[in-house]
């Protein structure tokens, strides 16, 4: 039996695994798996120079790739290091056989010795690259696990098998093909087509969304202004690469704040994005490997009783209603534990019965005496600048709200009071993937939820390391860095590109960077396997009526969401094409996550789910 993976990124690799783990002794395996990039994958590829610097998001002691038995219906597991674990025993002599990885990845694993630490991306590519070779010693003799470096242009079903294309017009078949593609570059849209012409036109600099350690920065310079558009994970990227990327260094003083020393060689770099406000900074971890909040109130009886109340659908404001009451009852918990002798002990106790039943924990709060403290307002979380007058000092006033964010990070991901009920956000995304994946929602309801919650849940528990905010912090201080006020707006003027924001201060630079990846969307996808399924009517995009009769499209390819197989256009399954991972963004919910180990983690539970389906044509 053939089976091709394409992408060998962690997705890939759960397939694999779980193929030469659990074939039975008699069951001939044939496994290839392809990608443009090294093993682990285009976000991982240790030989991209950037990614030797790049954070991961996720600390060492909660990324593994190996099934563990939390995995649900995921087979007999087989265990093995988690990334912290692997670091302490086989990294180094792994790198020291293996000359091909940067001498500086060396001096890294020597200093990630903490669970709490954070690895480069890049080292996580090479955990990747371990993991393979183990695997590949494990297969047996009537099993092959080999990888090709090369991009799969096109799968073309040929009876009962596929042709596979490759880049240099090699074909072979197989009889399954998993599809774990990943993020991918979209076409341009016509305004960032509009400028990069402007840009070539007027000798300026221009970066379309992109991967930001395939980015290159290496013709920016102090003559340079740049305009970012975007304040997520890949405005961070580029935060570091065109600083410390430049020669510059941040420098931690005796009170515990970074300061940042310039090179000389920095563009000078004006950031804003439509929300206005960056990522909130991880909260410093104190949770175990696997440890997780267990929820109070957003529960599945919960959600089962709204749901019956809204007539079999669940209501987004009902939805929103009840994430808020779990955020705020963490909160408060929080708020009362920061400050010793807060409230008497007894007093304390009887508090923290009370909000287990009720309907208003903000005002039980105040009437137990747990007052003067902010309200946790979900509508100022979103937009922080909400209450500011007109003629604030905004730059000043950003600085002291990034001050908070570190101050309150730094109280832990268990007990800081923003930090601490944002981290249960991570915690608790299985149930809504659950609620999406059985549909609790209607098309209009399910519309709101894309509109309202997505940005939200990215605002609060998708943030970079803490670090990060305070390199933001001291950049800003060091004068290299300005951020906008929110709905920033680019045109172009007089050979400029200008910016402008929603408190009427304007921006010129010579230079524009969007700090952004392309949209999981396959209709503007540019790349050439989903292209061409689209072409041949394998992947289509499904719509949803809404209770008016108009309808909207999903972004990702429509698949059978219990087997993962792709749903052509006559809405049949086709066999044995599967698809998953990031690029159903949209029919699934939130996808851009690394496996952690003894959490029922999903990446390696649907790439054991799809594993066990290709096992039974054995």
């Amino acid at each position: 039996m053939q089976v091709a993976i394409i992408g060998a990124g962690p997705r890939g690799l759960a397939v694999a695994e779980r193929l030469i783990n659990l074939a039975e002794e008699a069951t001939q395996l044939d496994i290839q798996i392809f990608d443009p990039h090294a093993i682990g994958g285009r976000v991982w590829d240790p030989f991209l120079p950037q990614n030797q610097q790049f954070l991961m998001n996720t600390v060492i002691d909660q990324i593994t790739l190996f099934n563990d038995d939390s995995i649900e219906n995921g087979g007999k597991p087989c265990p093995g290091p988690n990334l912290l674990q692997w670091l302490e025993t086989q990294a180094p002599a792994y790198l020291a056989a293996h000359d091909r990885f940067a001498l500086g990845y060396r001096q890294e694993i020597a200093r990630l010795k903490a669970p709490g630490d954070f690895a480069s991306r890049g080292v996580m590519g090479i955990y990747a690259a371990w993991f393979f070779d183990w695997l590949k010693a494990r297969a047996r003799p009537n099993q092959t696990l080999t990888f090709t470096q090369q991009t799969v242009v096109n799968v073309t079903p040929l009876g009962h098998k596929f042709q596979l294309t490759l880049t240099d017009g090699v074909q072979m078949l197989a009889d399954h093909v998993v599809m774990a593609l990943g993020h991918s570059d979209d076409y341009l849209s016509d305004e960032e087509a509009a400028f990069a012409m402007f840009a070539q036109k007027n000798q300026l600099k221009y970066v379309a969304p992109t991967h930001p350690a395939e980015a290159d920065l290496s013709g920016f310079g102090p003559s340079d202004t740049i305009i970012i558009r975007g304040l997520g994970l890949s405005f961070f990227d580029y935060l570091y690469a065109l600083t410390v990327g430049k020669g510059g260094a941040f420098v931690r003083q005796a009170d515990g704040e970074l300061r940042y020393q310039p090179s000389g060689h920095e563009p000078h770099v004006i950031a804003g994005s439509r929300g206005g406000f960056p990522l909130h900074a991880r909260g410093v971890n104190e949770k175990t490997t696997s440890e997780l909040y267990t929820p109070k109130f957003f529960t599945l009886p919960a959600l089962d009783a709204l749901r019956a109340a809204g007539g079999g659908q669940l209501r987004y404001v009902d939805f929103e209603k009840l994430i808020v009451k779990e955020l705020t009852y963490k909160y408060l918990l929080n708020q009362l534990e920061i400050v010793p002798n807060r409230l008497p002990y007894a007093q304390a106790e009887a508090l923290r019965q009370a909000l287990l039943t009720s309907d208003d924990l903000t005002a039980t709060a105040k009437s137990f005496g747990l007052d003067g403290i902010p309200v946790f307002d979900i509508d100022l979380i979103r937009n922080p600048a909400r209450d500011l007058p007109a003629d604030v000092d905004y730059a000043a006033w950003f600085k002291t709200y990034l001050r908070a964010d570190i101050a309150d990070a730094r109280l832990g991901n268990k007990h800081a009071p923003f930090a601490g009920a944002f981290d249960i956000m991570r915690d608790i995304r299985d149930r809504i993937r659950y609620i999406v994946a059985h549909d609790y929602f209607n098309a209009d309801e399910y519309e709101k939820f894309l509109r309202y919650f997505k940005p939200f849940d990215v605002l609060v528990s998708v943030g970079p390391p803490l670090e990060r905010i305070e390199q933001l912090l001291a950049l800003i201080e060091a004068g290299i860095f300005e951020i906008t006020a929110a709905d920033i707006h680019v045109t172009t003027q007089d050979a400029h590109f200008i910016a402008r924001d929603e408190r009427q201060q304007v921006f010129s630079g010579n230079a524009l960077v969007e700090a952004r990846l392309g949209a999981t969307n396959i209709a503007i996808a540019k790349n050439p396997i989903i292209e061409n399924l689209r072409q041949q009517g394998l992947f289509v995009q499904p719509t949803r009526t809404r209770a008016d009769g108009s309808t909207y499209t999903l972004g990702a390819p429509n698949v059978d969401r219990q087997t993962f197989e792709v749903i052509d256009h006559a809405g049949q399954p086709v066999p044995n094409l599967y698809l998953y991972g990031i690029t159903l963004e949209g029919i699934t919910w939130f996808g851009t996550v690394i496996p952690r180990p003894g959490v029922n983690t999903v990446i390696l539970r649907e790439g054991a789910w799809i594993a066990q389906r290709i096992l039974t044509y054995a």
